[in-house]
């Protein structure tokens, strides 16, 4: 299942062999990421009377404050594979922090300023990798969560003055995806090897569950391509368009 997120809507949608279907509006206006058991969303409220991390059922009909935040945009949320914490990056602080949700205890990480947002958790939940800078010294880099030791994965020494973006770590393999400033979709190890050009006209990418393949925008179109390369699969246009979206287990 994947969330599609728009300017001021949202929706769910299955993704199947041959597309998109089953596309359902959801009352997230501006979007969030879905649990890994697919059941639950967390997300940035984005009002300005009750701004604040929070969590809910896909309808809406359950929902529970975790954690107040402050700045001008709105915070970038990701679950940990367990689901168990949920992390952001702090519009206001430009750092990552960590909610664990079974205290509330709210940790800002360390030596990861100018942490601009999108990050992805490792599979074992025990790092994550960001992206972080800004303009032609942009890179991505990794944070142990035991250590608090950060180290590059790629930046301008691979790629110059163009910026990279969007990493997204695989949930089966020691993998990230992320694209660079010419919408280029590029797979890396973990370690820093094997860096692979895989697709053109890419952004946002994420990994299916299975991590078997990855999915992207291109333009209004939703696609897919196997992990290793390969065809590109037209999945169908977005019905909202103009945001990021996420993936989720169907329930």
């Amino acid at each position: 299942m994947v969330m599609l997120t728009g300017a001021v809507k949202s929706a769910t949608a299955i993704v199947g062999p041959d597309g998109i279907s089953n596309i359902t509006d959801i009352p997230f206006p501006h979007g969030g990421e879905i649990s890994p058991d697919g059941r639950r969303i967390a997300f940035d409220t984005c009002d300005r009377s009750n701004r604040a991390i929070a969590i809910a059922t896909l309808d809406n009909s359950e929902s529970r404050i975790i954690e107040p935040v402050f700045g001008e945009s709105c915070a970038t949320v990701r679950w940990a594979p367990d689901a168990a914490r949920l992390s952001y990056a702090g519009a206001y602080d430009y750092l990552l922090h960590v909610v664990d949700l079974v205290t509330g205890a709210d940790t800002a990480l360390p030596y990861t300023f100018l942490a601009t947002g999108w990050h992805a958790w490792s599979p074992r939940g025990d790092a994550i990798v960001y992206e972080t800078g800004r303009g032609g010294a942009r890179r991505i880099d990794i944070i142990d969560l035991a250590t608090w030791r950060t180290r590059q994965l790629v930046g301008p020494q691979q790629f110059g003055g163009c910026e990279v973006w969007a990493p997204d770590w695989s949930p089966a393999r020691d993998r990230i995806a992320f694209t660079s400033c010419d919408r280029k979709l590029y797979v890396i190890n973990a370690d820093g090897s094997e860096l692979r050009h895989v697709a053109a006209s890419a952004y946002a990418p994420r990994w299916s569950t299975d991590g078997e393949s990855l999915l992207f925008l291109s333009g209004r179109t939703l696609a897919r391509i196997p992990a290793d390369g390969g065809r590109v699969q037209n999945l169908g246009n977005l019905p909202y368009y103009g945001g990021p979206f996420s993936v989720g287990a169907v329930r």
